[in-house]
């Protein structure tokens, strides 16, 4: 394994670029139409008025940006190992010449640890509990009015 030079990582940043814009652009105008329409981004919470895995995972990374470090481990304990693999990741491709193992194991543990808190805070902290509280504005119900009193409302 060799270290890249700074031309090497700027090439292979163009190369995933040119590779993934469109994806990364149409993720992008999701996210900021989603914004603008006051509404969240997670379609397991819009659609059916429950929390996802990841439910959480903005605030929390944006509370440890912000040095905000206990509230953000309160919300959601995983935003600490996305940007862990995020930092992993960024070496991993672009400063070292590897085989990109490392970050992809740390993401299939990220994965499952946050499907087994998941399960554990379903138990434990929903309905009533942020960030895993009942949806009531979702999609199934508005246009159903399917669960109208499974927030116990």
């Amino acid at each position: 394994m060799r270290i890249r030079t700074a031309r090497e990582a700027g090439r292979a940043i163009r190369r995933d670029w040119n590779n993934y814009k469109i994806g990364l652009l149409i993720a992008a105008a999701i996210v900021v139409g989603a914004s603008l329409l006051g509404h969240g981004i997670c379609p397991s919470r819009e659609l059916l008025g429950l929390p996802c895995p990841g439910c959480g995972m903005t605030r929390s990374i944006l509370l440890i940006l912000r040095g905000r470090f206990r509230e953000s481990w309160q919300l959601q304990p995983f935003g600490y190992a996305w940007l862990a693999l995020a930092a992993v990741f960024v070496v991993d491709r672009y400063v070292l010449e590897s085989q990109q193992k490392l970050w992809k194991r740390m993401l299939v543990a990220v994965c499952v640890g946050m499907i087994i808190l998941s399960g554990y805070r379903m138990f434990t902290m929903f309905p009533h509990t942020e960030p895993m509280n009942y949806y009531e504005g979702n999609l199934f119900r508005r246009a159903y009015g399917w669960g109208q009193s499974f927030g116990g409302r």
